[in-house]
């Protein structure tokens, strides 16, 4: 059973049908201690064959920080909710998150691929010099985590000419 972020009306779907807003996923059984909530992880860009975009989270990450039992998480982007499906896919390799889509059903992970002009490792060495790195910060263990671009330093550009 899910619990709809605005009246608290419990619904199986993921968009409460009297609010047309996000739900919460239902509490994983077994959940992460609360102990890894403030923890931080970093992904990468992945490309497909087709030129689709998601982010690659580590095996190792992915194991720690989500769980079999939930086939979909929240993510913050930017300030705005969105929920994620973790598809069969997601636990073979690569882990790979494709679409994240807000209470209106837009897609924001596009939006902010394009904001912040990231792109996948062997794209970005090449044309930046560096790879672009997205930080996970887990809010909810297993169930809702925040994502941000890492910030990086001049210093950190070795070799770079303007």
């Amino acid at each position: 059973m899910r619990v709809c972020n605005r009246c608290k009306k419990e619904t199986e779907q993921m968009f409460c049908p009297a609010c047309h807003v996000l739900t919460y996923p239902p509490r994983t059984p077994g959940a992460a201690p609360a102990s890894a909530m403030g923890d931080t992880f970093d992904c990468t860009i992945w490309q497909g064959p087709s030129r689709s975009r998601g982010i690659e989270v580590s095996q190792s990450d992915r194991d720690k920080y989500f769980s079999r039992k939930n086939d979909m998480v929240v993510l913050h982007i930017e300030g705005r909710r969105t929920v994620a499906t973790l598809g069969p896919q997601f636990w073979k390799k690569p882990a790979v998150i494709k679409k994240a889509v807000d209470d209106n059903g837009r897609d924001q992970l596009t939006k902010f691929f394009e904001k912040h002009h990231l792109l996948p490792p062997q794209q970005s060495m090449k044309e930046k010099g560096i790879v672009d790195t997205i930080v996970f910060e887990v809010v909810a263990p297993m169930e809702e985590f925040k994502i941000a671009v890492t910030e990086r330093q001049e210093s950190e550009h070795e070799g770079e000419t303007e």
